[in-house]
C-alpha cells in the first residue's frame, strides 16, 4: 500500500456538492453499481465513482469536495494514477479507473480556468469488488491492470453496443450513459447508428426515449421479433418496462 483514503464524499444530488463522510463512517460501495446513495450509481455507468489526487487539490489550492469528487486519495505513485489502473483498498474494495473526469461547467465558479484541470480534475471509475471504505484507508494504486476505455466517443459506442443482451433493448439516454458522455450527446446518435449499419453490431436493440423503433435502423422489428422483444413484426414500440435493460447485475 502505497496511500490512503484522505477525504470521502457521497453526492445524493447530481451537480450539488458533496456530503463529507465522518471519520469512522462507511461508504459502502457494491461491485458493478458503485456508491450506496450516491446519485451516480448505475449498473451502465463507467462514471460511478470520483476519485482526485491529495496532491493536486493542494498544487491548484482548490478545496476538497469542490471538484464534486467522491474520493481524495493521497499516493507516492501518482503516476500510476490514470485510466487502466486498480485503486486497491487494504479492505479489498476495488475501484477500476476508466476515465479521465474532464472539466465542465459544474466546477466553472470554482475553477474557471479549464487548462489547467485537463486530466487533473481526477479519474473516473466503477466498482470492481464491493466492500467499505473509511477515511484513513491505505490504499495502493496497480497500473495497467485493465484495458483504459477509448478516448473517442464513436468507439465507446461501439464497444457498449455488443453488450446489450439480446432479448433487451437499450434508450438513447441509457446509451449515452453507457458511454459516459452528457444527455445532450443523444442527438449523435442517430449519426453514430447510420455510421454503424453493416458492422454487424446489435443496433436493433437501440430504440427512442418511447421505447418506439428506428426508421433507419434496417429490419429492427423483424430483428426483435425473433428475440421475443416484441409480438408483430408491425409493432411500432417496445414495452420498455418489460424489456429495458439496466446494465448486467
Amino acid at each position: 500500500m502505497s496511500g490512503r483514503i484522505e477525504r470521502l464524499y457521497l453526492q445524493p444530488v447530481r451537480g450539488q456538492a458533496g456530503v463529507a463522510l465522518a471519520p469512522g463512517a462507511a461508504m459502502r460501495c457494491q461491485a458493478g453499481l458503485g456508491i450506496h446513495g450516491d446519485a451516480h450509481a448505475h449498473r451502465l455507468s463507467p462514471r460511478q465513482v470520483l476519485v482526485t489526487l491529495d496532491s493536486t487539490l493542494r498544487a491548484l489550492r482548490i478545496a476538497p469536495g469542490a471538484l464534486l469528487e467522491n474520493i481524495v486519495i493521497s499516493s507516492d505513485r501518482a503516476d500510476l494514477f490514470r485510466p487502466g489502473s486498480a485503486l486497491v483498498t487494504a479492505g479489498g474494495v476495488e475501484i477500476r479507473l476508466t476515465m479521465f473526469c474532464e472539466p465542465c461547467k459544474r466546477i466553472a465558479p470554482v475553477f474557471a480556468d479549464f487548462s489547467r484541470l485537463v486530466h487533473r480534475r481526477g479519474v473516473l471509475g466503477v466498482v470492481a469488488t464491493g466492500g467499505e471504505i473509511r477515511l484513513g484507508d491505505a490504499v495502493a494504486l496497480v497500473g495497467e491492470r485493465y484495458a483504459p476505455l477509448p478516448e473517442s466517443a464513436y468507439q465507446k459506442f461501439l464497444d457498449v453496443v455488443p453488450t446489450i443482451p439480446p432479448g433487451r433493448v437499450l434508450r438513447y439516454s441509457d446509451v449515452t450513459l453507457a458511454i459516459g458522455v452528457a444527455n445532450g450527446f443523444v442527438r449523435a446518435l442517430p449519426g453514430y447508428i447510420r455510421r454503424s449499419v453493416g458492422l454487424g453490431l446489435p443496433l436493433h436493440r437501440i430504440v427512442n426515449a418511447r421505447g418506439e423503433l428506428l426508421p433507419f435502423i434496417p429490419g429492427q422489428a423483424g430483428k426483435l421479433l425473433a428475440e421475443g422483444v416484441i409480438h408483430r413484426g408491425d409493432a411500432a414500440a417496445v414495452d420498455l418496462a418489460a424489456f429495458l435493460w439496466r446494465g448486467a447485475a
